[in-house]
């Protein structure tokens, strides 16, 4: 059966589960995307030959997976956004910085328009001002959800309805 997949309709993220199985229940929304932003990304494998004198073709190549990243950009710029994707705290309802960087991890989900899901048991979530103070844009910030091991033996990619 083909399966064809289009658009972002949400993306949710909950606590990871120490068992590196995605989470069942607890998913929230995190944030609206602003339109067109939204990309699954997959980087071309290292691929490492080994080779010998007596012949010019490798004698084994030794490859590693490319990383996979999601990358999409948000226009909500409230506190409690904020802080879900920069850390920080929220006080007499503004945003405060943290004074480092805070390490936000999350299980994620990205639902499609036609329902698909990419899940990640366990990501990193980074976020980025790309700010434009125009008169005629919204002030935009990047995300990025990087996917990291969620467990031994636990694949950190999950596609699927």
């Amino acid at each position: 059966m083909e399966i064809k997949t289009y658009g972002l309709n949400a993306v949710r993220t909950a606590e990871p589960q120490e068992s590196g199985d995605f989470p069942t229940s607890g998913l929230e929304e995190l944030c609206r995307t602003y339109k067109n932003s939204g990309e699954f990304i997959e980087e071309e494998p290292t691929i490492t030959p080994e080779e010998c004198d007596q012949v010019d073709d490798p004698i084994f190549e030794l490859v590693e997976k490319g990383k996979k990243y999601v990358k999409f950009s948000i226009f909500d710029y409230s506190p409690e956004t904020l802080k879900a994707l920069k850390g920080g705290t929220v006080l007499d309802g503004k945003w405060y910085e943290p004074t480092s960087v805070e390490e936000i991890t999350k299980a994620v989900e990205i639902e499609t328009k036609t329902g698909l899901k990419f899940q990640f048991p366990k990501a990193r979530i980074i976020a980025k001002f790309n700010a434009k103070l125009v008169k005629n844009g919204l002030s935009l910030l990047e995300v990025i959800v990087r996917p990291l091991s969620p467990a031994p033996n636990k694949p950190s990619v999950i596609i699927g309805k």
